[in-house]
């Protein structure tokens, strides 16, 4: 009989901050090397925003792991067919992208916006390995359910970038932000993107058929579809497509509500 891992919210909660600060930086780096002056609070928030969460992922592996030692061990010894070790290195890698991004993003001068720009476009693999690669890892294993969805790595990605601008457009709204140009432009973007993940997961339980049954029924339902497809998705999307006049904060709330649910319900469907 196959056992399940023992994993708990401390995973979930990893896996959630590693799609933020993935989708985050992803983010800040588009702003930055594609966008105008009026953007540079978006990028700022995004990096730094990637930087504190991807530390708060650290912790919070070391804290799964038991002691700061295994970590530790796992840097030092790098072992390429071991998923832990590669994602261990991986965070770390892009824990210092973001550091020397949060830091050249605050230092003024033409030749360090270069220098920062080019190392955002690098430190953004590194980003969308940390947001995609715990869906891939979940699929490769050979438990019932996770060994079925092939698309998680990508619809783990796609929740990545969603709830990576839904959190810096929540940020620069509670930091006054809400009337410049930079924070439209994430707000549209988030738009399209909950869009695209909209699709993506519909492909992802056609495929799975049969196999979705863990998380489109039985206890786990309700939070699939009530927390994670309406919240989450389609409130959110309604709201921001309609243009009702609420404080910009609830939808992006509800996108991070939905992003933690995904990984929540799939987690859990094998627990």
């Amino acid at each position: 009989m196959l056992k399940s891992p023992d994993w708990h919210l401390l995973i979930v909660w990893y896996f959630f901050l590693g799609g933020i600060a993935g989708g985050a930086y992803f983010t800040a780096a588009i702003a930055d090397n594609f966008g105008s002056p009026k953007d540079k609070s978006v990028f700022r928030v995004g990096y730094v925003l990637a930087l504190l969460l991807v530390s708060v992922c650290g912790i919070l592996l070391i804290l799964d792991l038991g002691t700061p030692s295994r970590f530790l061990n796992m840097l030092m010894n790098f072992k390429f067919w071991d998923p832990m070790s590669i994602g261990a290195w991986m965070l770390g890698l892009f824990g210092a992208f973001a550091f020397a991004s949060s830091v050249l993003s605050f230092v003024a001068g033409p030749g360090m916006a270069g220098l920062r720009r080019r190392l955002s476009l690098i430190g953004t693999i590194a980003g969308f390995f940390i947001a995609a690669y715990t869906g891939v890892l979940l699929s490769a294993t050979a438990l019932p359910f996770w060994r079925e969805a092939r698309l998680m790595g990508a619809l783990f990605l796609a929740s990545g970038a969603s709830t990576g601008m839904a959190a810096i457009a929540l940020l620069l709204y509670l930091f006054g932000e809400s009337t410049g140009e930079g924070y439209k432009k994430v707000k549209r973007a988030d738009r399209y993107a909950i869009m695209f993940e909209i699709v993506l997961l519909a492909a992802f339980l056609a495929l799975l058929g049969g196999a979705a049954l863990p998380i489109v029924s039985g206890h786990l339902a309700p939070l699939f579809w009530g927390g994670l497809v309406v919240v989450g998705l389609l409130i959110p999307l309604v709201l921001e497509v309609s243009g009702l006049s609420l404080p910009g904060v609830v939808p992006a709330a509800l996108v991070l509500v939905g992003g933690f649910i995904l990984r929540y319900v799939i987690v859990m469907a094998n627990a």
